[in-house]
């Protein structure tokens, strides 16, 4: 369906033409829908005899309906494929004893507390040089910590390790492999997100071509009205032309009478 910006149909005067309308090529911007035309409507000095142009019209439909397709296609294809990647990604995961915080030796407690907060650093040396382990770490009391000149901001991060330990939520995972995973899953992001610009960007280019099929369409209905009025214009002056033709034989007749 087309809308026609200041055209209307002289049978049922819309505006909304479906795939085609018919000028007329004998009256003055005369315009059928397809149903009108169909039903030979004769209005306004119109006669259902005179020859009709067929105006082809393209489609303006609205396109949301091919971007919301193409947008939940690519919703599916993203989820299935990342559903098939961490699948391969966790068969593929070599199996490894998880630590909790009282598991870990001296140097993987440090290890981990420098992976952790990288802040943590000072407080991570000073409990190596101890030779503090987890195990150690969760007996501390406020006269450990004020023994290894832990600050008040760094004795809070250690307790919540501490207390997430004792809520049994403090397993340790290899954080550098976390990260691998999760920059791996970016990349793939962001892969998918190139695509669907890409597509975005043909269905722009779509609207573009269908704005100036509609613009071709103006154009030539507008070049069509020129040449009707000029028409109009020639008819009129050759009306005028004959009649002054026919007042001058009248004339002519009227002197040479005896």
């Amino acid at each position: 369906m087309s809308r026609q910006s200041n055209i209307y149909c002289n049978g049922c005067s819309t505006s909304d033409f479906i795939n085609a309308r018919y000028k007329c090529q004998v009256c003055s911007n005369y315009n059928l829908c397809t149903a009108c035309y169909d039903s030979k409507i004769q209005s306004f000095g119109h006669l259902s005899s005179h020859t009709m142009l067929r105006i082809e019209l393209p489609s303006t439909a609205n396109p949301e309906p091919i971007t919301k397709q193409y947008s939940d296609q690519m919703n599916r294809l993203e989820d299935s494929y990342l559903s098939r990647y961490m699948s391969n990604l966790a068969m593929n995961q070599p199996k490894r004893t998880l630590e909790t915080l009282d598991q870990l030796s001296v140097d993987r407690l440090y290890e981990y507390l420098t992976r952790l907060d990288p802040n943590l650093r000072t407080v991570a040396e000073k409990l190596q040089a101890e030779r503090v382990s987890g195990a150690d770490l969760i007996s501390f009391d406020e006269n450990d910590y004020k023994s290894f000149d832990v600050t008040y901001g760094d004795k809070k991060k250690l307790q919540l390790l501490i207390e997430r330990k004792q809520a049994g939520v403090s397993n340790v995972s290899d954080l550098s492999q976390i990260q691998s995973e999760i920059t791996q899953l970016k990349l793939v992001i962001k892969s998918q997100e190139e695509e669907i610009a890409e597509k975005n960007n043909s269905i722009q280019q779509l609207e573009d071509i269908l704005s100036k099929q509609e613009q071709q369409t103006q154009l030539q209905d507008a070049i069509i009205q020129q040449l009707q009025e000029a028409l109009e214009k020639q008819k009129q002056e050759m009306d005028m032309l004959m009649e002054v033709v026919e007042q001058q034989r009248t004339l002519i007749a009227s002197t040479q009478k005896p």
